[in-house]
């Protein structure tokens, strides 16, 4: 394997990366402000139930395509086009299905167009995630910074031109889908100059093959997207919208934060998932300095964040929202036990042991609707936090027991 740049060096590709999400939050921000806290908690309840669906056009692929071609780059002219026709195919159902689940949901008719625009608007998003995926596979994380901030700034300034001239969550909801075609059309553009052509095929054999290689993957995606979003869902069916946006108001900066570990593991799968092949030594010596430096650097982000919850909060939401800094201070704790799960998780995938931590996140997922379903009821958008933070722990623990044979036993040779 000769990468085209270092570890480091697409780490720091990452970290920039990781810097466009300042262009979200201010979008964010703004619609929070503009739109209040009543419509801003529909918008959070269709992107939430978006999210999930998009899962339906992934089916474990993405991830299968950046672990194996990492280890053979060649498996790229097989992959790409099948899995990009085979992406169509899902698309269509996954359209289907989600229409009649947002009928039956019964939300505000403001919410329910949001949703089936949002909707539209994340199918490209599949497509522009396995993009991503190759980017992975051959190291060219320049390509996800460059196509990254196409998209985030275009959003950005898109995004708060529609919040300031129609004043409407539709209005909002449709910059999301209009920015996205040119969008993947530009990523597409690069993926086929500088990693592989790209086209469609639909090779039933191929695709059998890949399918039933990436069900594990499948159900783990689909396990964590539910995972992700189901405190926004359960408290959009029982409480009301006002105080969903309270809750997205924090978990917002929950998001914002967790995607440090997200693009650090990005640059992770592919050289960890190529030392478990060659060097199995190494492999597990940087899965602990990867432990070691994530845990170094997210605890002073942490504290700093929770002390500063209350300023932060009428900073950037106003004092409408101000009821948001007691989750947001609960899911702090949550990120903490985030960061090295997320981690650990890519640890299993590159180490083969997908099924494992499939099995985890689905416990994960049991213990968090086990805990919404008690404690929102009972206490809201604070039970919701705390039901995420019980399931983090629940998995960090059983995470540091499936990896501490490969990270304890094996000495770096």
């Amino acid at each position: 394997m000769n990468p085209k740049g270092s570890l480091a060096r697409n780490t720091i590709y990452s970290a920039i990366s990781s810097a466009s999400n300042v262009f979200l939050i201010i979008l964010v921000i703004l619609a929070a402000r503009i739109l209040g806290d009543t419509a801003f908690g529909e918008f959070s309840f269709a992107l939430a139930l978006a999210s999930i669906f998009e899962m339906l056009m992934d089916l474990g692929l993405n991830t299968l395509s950046a672990r194996n071609v990492s280890r053979d780059r060649g498996l790229a002219k097989i992959y790409l086009p099948n899995v990009l026709g085979w992406k169509l195919v899902l698309a269509v159902g996954a359209a289907g299905l989600f229409v009649l689940t947002v009928k039956l949901m019964h939300q505000p008719r403001t919410a329910e167009v949001a949703a089936y625009i949002l909707g539209a608007s994340v199918i490209l998003r599949s497509y522009k995630s396995t993009s991503f995926a190759y980017f992975q596979a051959f190291e060219r994380f320049d390509l996800i910074l460059i196509t990254t901030y196409i998209e985030r700034l275009s959003g950005l300034i898109f995004g708060s031109i529609a919040l300031l001239v129609t004043r409407s969550l539709i209005g909002f909801a449709s910059v999301f889908l209009l920015i996205r075609i040119p969008d993947v059309l530009i990523t597409y553009w690069f993926m086929h100059k500088a990693v592989a052509r790209v086209s469609l095929r639909l090779d039933p054999a191929v695709i059998r093959k890949l399918q039933s290689a990436a069900v594990p993957f499948a159900f783990s995606s689909m396990v964590l997207v539910v995972y992700m979003y189901l405190g926004t869902v359960v408290l959009s069916l029982m409480r009301p919208p006002r105080e969903v946006g309270w809750f997205n108001a924090g978990y917002k900066v929950y998001e914002g934060l967790t995607m440090f570990p997200f693009l650090i593991c990005a640059v992770l799968l592919p050289r960890l998932s190529h030392l478990f092949a060659v060097n199995r030594g190494k492999h597990a010596d940087l899965c602990l300095r990867a432990l070691k430096y994530a845990a170094a650097a997210s605890m002073p982000i942490l504290i700093a964040v929770g002390l500063a919850a209350p300023v932060i909060v009428r900073v950037l939401y106003g004092d409408s929202f101000s009821p948001a800094v007691p989750a947001l201070r609960i899911l702090l704790i949550a990120a903490a036990f985030m960061f090295a799960n997320w981690i650990l998780n890519t640890v299993l995938i590159s180490g083969d042991m997908e099924k494992r931590a499939l099995l985890i996140w689905t416990l994960g997922l049991i213990v968090s609707a086990g805990g919404n379903l008690i404690l929102v009821s009972r206490l809201g958008m604070i039970g919701a936090a705390c039901a995420l933070v019980v399931a983090e722990v629940s998995v960090f623990a059983m995470m540091a027991f499936s990896v501490r044979g490969r990270l304890i036993a094996r000495k770096p040779e």
